[in-house]
């Protein structure tokens, strides 16, 4: 077996156990029907936002997840980032851009969206197991992908996001 199979075989075995959670989390948000809360970062370059796919979806996504318990939702917004993409912002650097609940997946989805614009734009960590893909779009670029429902709502009315995109 060529040693470049043999490296990229951890990779989709992880990979796949993320796909096995994520299922197993949508069957038993289909039996449980619960309220869950997430934050995520739209982090804007020159127009831009940092648009992230993970390895269970097929669509787009802002990087970010579910807030813990006691944690407030800006912080969890950056751990996020950094454990996703390895970004690593400063405290307070985050500015709340949108809220909404939305059904999906079986829940009702609370999420938070919070967004800091950058001078340069940082190298984006893709680990090739959770998120396989990174990359800068324009919020017109993006609404031409399949998008998570919050992201596509935070992209289409939020006009923080609207005035970054033409910027």
């Amino acid at each position: 077996m060529p040693a470049s199979v043999l490296r990229a075989l951890p990779n989709a075995f992880i990979r796949l156990g993320y796909r096995l959670a994520y299922w197993t989390l949508r069957a038993w948000w289909f039996v449980r029907r619960p309220q869950t809360n997430g934050a995520a970062t739209a982090l804007w370059h020159e127009g831009r936002v940092l648009l992230i796919r993970t390895s269970y979806r097929s669509c787009l996504s802002l990087p970010g997840g579910f807030v813990r318990a006691g944690e407030p939702s800006e912080q969890a917004a950056l751990r996020e980032l950094k454990e996703e993409v390895t970004i690593d912002l400063p405290p307070r650097s985050l500015r709340h851009a949108w809220h909404g609940v939305l059904p999906f997946e079986s829940r009702q989805d609370a999420i938070d969206i919070w967004e800091s614009r950058v001078e340069t734009a940082p190298k984006a960590g893709v680990d090739s197991r959770e998120i396989v893909w990174a990359g800068w779009l324009t919020a017109a670029e993006a609404v031409k992908y399949p998008l998570l429902p919050h992201v596509r709502a935070y992209l289409g009315q939020s006009p923080g996001a609207m005035r970054r995109s033409s910027d």
